[in-house]
């Protein structure tokens, strides 16, 4: 098995919260990985600390699937990939082409994770690309893309970590892909700090893993978040894009963590109610 140790940390505690759900391989993933021994060292009480993160990364996750199932692109490229299982869930239908992208040696290391977890497919492919790289490294002229058919290009988790200059290139990139095929890009990850503010009033401990993830890694998503919705639509505008916003709330009743963690619709309302996940198309 490939070692594992330099994956992100942050990779590690949202793999760590997804097996707390039904979405399939993610309890698989976290036992190969081992994403608890790194959650331990964030934490005191995993499971208690985490408990509001869980249905909120099963949220963001279900909701990115349902608009890919909305936008009917038959083509999906997912972008920093990491340790998402959504490659080999969505694989399972031979008629998606679909590409787990990430930087060189975490892709090395998922294609070999997948390959112990379900072998290979003709029609999962893996890409090394650092989506801030220019010229862009995208897959624009991939064999095992079809031209004149569209695409969607999903991100769980990525741009949040970006400063404004590197969002503006992953930007770019994005446009330059969607101009060659047509489609749609969808994400979480355009937060602003009026949303990280409520973060930390909801859920204090998780505000505190931010801020050491933000020291181990050098990289801060408050610093990086968009100041408010305000610019964050102006930013979009500018790159050349429609943004359509979707609330989690939409999620509530697919949560299967809730149950298992002991958690009350009501109470995890205010969390989804304040996180979006969007799907931007050329203007």
């Amino acid at each position: 098995m490939t070692s594992f140790d330099k994956i992100s940390h942050t990779a590690l505690l949202v793999t760590y919260a997804r097996q707390f759900s039904n979405i399939p391989y993610a309890a698989e993933i976290s036992a190969l990985v081992d994403a608890q021994s790194v959650v331990e060292q964030y934490v005191t009480n995993g499971v208690e600390e985490l408990k509001y993160f869980a249905p909120v990364m099963e949220a963001r996750y279900k909701a990115l699937n349902e608009l890919l199932a909305k936008f009917e692109c038959r083509q999906i490229v997912e972008l920093a990939s990491g340790l998402l299982p959504r490659g080999m869930v969505m694989s399972e239908n031979p008629e998606i082409t679909f590409v787990e992208s990430d930087l060189p040696l975490m892709i090395g290391q998922k294609r070999a994770l997948v390959d112990r977890l379900i072998g290979s497919r003709a029609n999962l492919h893996f890409a090394a690309i650092d989506v801030t790289a220019t010229p862009s490294q995208f897959p624009l002229n991939a064999d095992y893309l079809r031209s004149g058919k569209p695409i969607a290009i999903a991100c769980e988790g990525l741009l949040q970590y970006l400063t404004l200059p590197e969002k503006q290139q992953v930007f770019a990139n994005v446009r330059q892909m969607l101009q060659e095929y047509g489609g749609v890009w969808i994400t979480p990850d355009l937060t602003t700090k009026q949303r990280r503010s409520q973060l930390r009033n909801y859920n204090p401990a998780m505000e505190r893993i931010l801020n050491a993830i933000a020291e181990n890694t050098g990289r801060s998503t408050l610093d990086n978040s968009f100041e408010n919705s305000e610019h964050l639509q102006q930013f979009v505008a500018e790159q050349g894009f429609h943004l359509q916003a979707f609330t989690l709330t939409e999620m509530l009743d697919q949560l299967s963590s809730l149950e298992r963690l002991g958690i009350f619709p009501d109470d995890i309302k205010p969390l989804l109610a304040g996180t979006s996940i969007f799907a931007l198309t050329l203007l």
